[in-house]
């Protein structure tokens, strides 16, 4: 129905040539405008956060809700690491001299090793249920969507600086939203949050959907 009323000719009258929805960090003008008092609040956020550790979140940490019903304990440290590198990637926004790099391609990184981008509370998506993630099937709850849209605009924003450190560090972000986000989202249509099935208790569409798509 929606293919019928959207036509790809229709598309193409209103869709934008190129994105760009927020200057890149290299377009220093734009940044370097921020009122000085902003600037220094991203910066030393940024700053208290440089000697974060990245340390791999632990299997028995993941369990802790399937044995306890604890959501809390894993989900501080998940947010933690979250939180570390959005204010580092601000912070080398708006400074520009590559001061933060390092630890965001640490972040970046060890985000990408994580088996699972969202929380143990929602493992119920996956075929084997609660306790581990299933690393051959992704799944996509609102938490995972949040950590992609994070890399993603790690990636936009300070795209020719993450190429300096690395030429591999974007094409790692690309893979891993690739696999873990889009993929499923293109192939899968039964995530209950997306409300395409009949679920048992006649809830249709959830909350989730405007955020993760």
């Amino acid at each position: 129905m929606l293919s019928e009323i959207y036509t790809v000719a229709k598309l193409k009258e209103v869709l934008a040539d190129a994105w760009h929805p927020y200057p890149k960090a290299r377009e220093r003008e734009r940044w370097d405008a921020l009122p000085e008092g902003l600037r220094q609040v991203y910066v030393a956020r940024g700053e208290s956060v440089l000697d974060q550790e990245w340390s791999s979140l632990s299997a028995s940490l993941f369990l802790d809700f399937a044995r306890t019903g604890n959501r809390t304990r894993f989900q501080a440290e998940r947010n933690k690491r979250r939180n570390a590198l959005g204010q580092l990637l601000l912070a080398e926004c708006v400074e520009g001299k590559g001061r933060f790099l390092d630890q965001i391609v640490n972040g970046v990184w060890a985000t990408c090793e994580e088996t699972y981008w969202g929380v143990p509370a929602h493992l119920s998506l996956q075929e084997a249920g609660r306790g581990l993630p299933d690393a051959a099937e992704p799944t996509v709850d609102l938490f995972a969507a949040e950590t992609s849209a994070l890399l993603a605009w790690t990636h936009y924003l300070i795209d020719k600086s993450l190429d300096d450190v690395s030429p591999l560090v974007r094409p790692r972000i690309e893979l891993e939203i690739d696999r873990r986000m889009l993929t499923p989202l293109l192939e899968r249509e039964d995530f209950w949050w997306m409300g395409l099935k009949p679920r048992p208790d006649g809830r249709r569409v959830n909350n989730w959907n405007p955020w993760i798509n």
